[in-house]
């Protein structure tokens, strides 16, 4: 799933909502009371906006002596304390944003107790299976045993033991995947490359910032500081404790998705369909294309021949690179395959320096290999299926452009432009794996320090990211005969209240789906919200790269284009079919688990009077 032009990391560090979040903090007497009189807050905009003055840059004071860090650290707790007893935040993930933030400041002070505190409010808030049982399980026993106290061996023996007993007596098919995940991001901490991401990141817009931050980078600091002196060294005890688990729970989850898949035949009496694929860049000789293949915009925003993404220099080293991508599916699904291996060894050994270009060719890879991923899952089982592409080859440096009038009106002419594109091909689908909200915009003006305050920032990204998604919203309003799907994210938090676009829209002719694995459980990562109405399965995925390869990928990237795939094959089977018949069917063959609302393609088929 694409997150618009600032790498997501930096994003999450310089936006202003990086902490902004609130929920009832441990031991607050009257919390009824204290609720009534809250200041309700529905969307990310609504929160406030502070920076901190630190006295060096980000990546010195990771070992600067604490009480250089100190003042920044206890100013920003008073303001998240303040904010925890003053607002009502309405959105899960920002509370739990905001109580995490204020867990990692009390390890950072020592107080142990109350970070375990802290640590538990979030677990007691969760709201999906796996993370309400394992959601700050490794944190809590380390630092059950920081209390403990004794030596460094006596305390990396209490953690194995309480990590064994608590994982152990989880559900495995619930919270395997959560295990697998963590254990493979311990694998590849790397001291060097943390200190060279924030180097390349933090520092130059710390810079240019003056040293008066955003909430993020202190956060960012403390909790990097919390990993190097709590995490790491326990790290080698943590894996060993989930590898045994993942060794002795071989069983695969039950797979209830590929019985819902239907491939229609050749000889089915279907007409062809175009399925728009909306993204990265596209291989379209890959599949049939349709009679236009495809308009592409570098950037800029302006128009470029090229469909699928020049990798530049990094072209020398795409072997590698499409080694290591495969290399992190394996090692998330706990597979110590070559590729794994390659990747653990490139990581280890990457030095300070190196992290910066190292982090812009996985990013430069990333959306090179991604729409033409989705566009194999949108047509898989479909003969009918031309394919024609819209590719937005946005920037992948760590150092964000400087958006400005023009920049968001060239965006919006792009947006214009795509949908006629789409409307001049005879698309009856579109599949948009990307979102953004205000919050990049936001980033991207901190990290070149525009604007006086942040609330002025605050404004004046409002104020620009209006403009796109004033422009967007129009355009697919304006293509009634074309279905839409998008991709809710991959945050874990919730669209509409995040403002994504398209994501967070409300339109006749657009669907959002979130993801789940192929048991049909939710994913960890998939963003959730009022706007997503449908899951499909985008955990694993395998479909094809630029060049025919195949590849499993996980996202609502990849969740999105299943349900694409259905609507196209809908509109193949019976081309008379409308939008709103279309999306009816679809949710009517869905099946309703909680706020799980998982499509079933041969259900809906059934339904549309459709022999597979």
């Amino acid at each position: 799933m694409l997150l618009r032009t600032l790498p997501v990391a930096i994003a999450a560090i310089l936006a202003a909502s990086a902490h902004e979040a609130v929920a009832q903090v441990p031991g607050t007497a009257n919390p009824t009371a204290q609720a009534a009189a809250r200041k309700v807050i529905t969307s990310a905009d609504q929160m406030p906006r502070r920076q901190y003055r630190i006295s060096r840059l980000p990546s010195e004071l990771l070992e600067a002596p604490k009480p250089e860090v100190m003042p920044a650290v206890d100013a920003l707790d008073r303001d998240l304390a303040e904010d925890l007893a003053t607002l009502d935040i309405q959105d899960r993930a920002t509370r739990t944003g905001l109580i995490g933030a204020r867990a990692q400041i009390a390890v950072f002070r020592g107080d142990y107790a109350a970070a375990q505190a802290f640590l538990a409010d979030v677990k007691s808030q969760q709201e999906k299976a796996a993370d309400k049982l394992t959601s700050g399980t490794t944190m809590t026993a380390i630092l059950a045993a920081r209390r403990q106290g004794g030596d460094s061996a006596a305390q990396r023996a209490q953690v194995k033991q309480d990590l064994a007993r608590a994982y152990g007596e989880m559900p495995w098919t619930v919270v395997g995947d959560n295990v697998k995940n963590a254990k493979s991001s311990l694998e590849l901490m790397s001291r060097d490359v943390v200190i060279g991401s924030v180097k390349a990141g933090m520092d130059p817009a710390a810079k240019n910032l003056g040293l008066n931050v955003p909430a993020g980078v202190v956060t960012g600091i403390v909790s990097i500081r919390n990993s190097f002196d709590h995490v790491l060294p326990f790290r080698d005890d943590v894996v060993a404790v989930m590898q045994d688990l993942v060794t002795r729970n071989q069983v695969a989850k039950v797979d209830t998705w590929t019985q819902r898949l239907v491939t229609l035949s050749d000889q089915a009496p279907g007409k062809p369909v175009v399925v728009g694929i909306w993204d990265s860049g596209t291989d379209v000789k890959l599949f049939q294309p349709a009679s236009v293949p495809g308009i592409a915009f570098n950037d800029k925003s302006m128009p470029t021949p090229e469909l699928v993404r020049n990798m530049g220099e990094a072209q020398a080293r795409l072997p590698e690179l499409k080694q290591y991508v495969k290399g992190s599916m394996d090692m998330r699904a706990a597979i110590d395959s070559p590729d794994a291996q390659a990747l653990k060894k490139r990581i280890s050994t990457l030095k300070q320096d190196e992290v910066k270009q190292f982090s812009e060719d996985m990013s430069a890879m990333g959306m090179w290999v991604h729409g033409t991923h989705v566009a194999g899952i949108a047509v898989e089982g479909n003969p009918f299926a031309r394919v024609t592409a819209v590719a937005m080859h946005w920037p992948h440096s760590i150092v964000p452009p400087i958006p400005d009038e023009a920049y968001v009106a060239r965006g919006a002419a792009a947006f214009k432009d795509s949908v006629e594109h789409f409307k001049k091909t005879g698309a009856r689908v579109v599949n948009m794996s990307w979102r953004y909200g205000p919050s990049t915009y936001e980033g991207m003006l901190a990290y070149h320090n525009v604007g006086k305050t942040p609330e002025e920032r605050k404004q004046r990204a409002n104020a620009l990211f209006e403009v796109e998604k004033r422009a967007l919203e129009d355009a697919i309003r304006g293509a009634p005969e074309i279905l839409f799907v998008a991709g809710s994210g991959n945050e874990d938090n919730s669209a509409d209240f995040s403002q994504y676009i398209p994501a967070g829209f409300v339109l006749p002719n657009l669907i959002t789906a979130g993801a789940v694995d192929m048991s049909g459980t939710e994913t960890s990562f998939s963003t959730f919200g009022k706007t997503v109405v449908v899951h499909a399965n985008g955990y694993e995925v395998p479909s094809f790269i630029p060049g025919g390869e195949r590849m499993k990928l996980s996202g609502t990237s990849m969740a999105s284009p299943q349900v694409a795939n259905l609507a196209a094959k809908l509109f193949a089977m019976k081309p008379e079919l409308t939008v709103a018949q279309v999306k009816e069917l679809i949710l009517a063959g869905a099946e309703k688990t909680g706020r799980v609302n998982l499509i079933n393609p041969r259900k809906t088929l059934e339904l549309a009077g459709i022999k597979a």
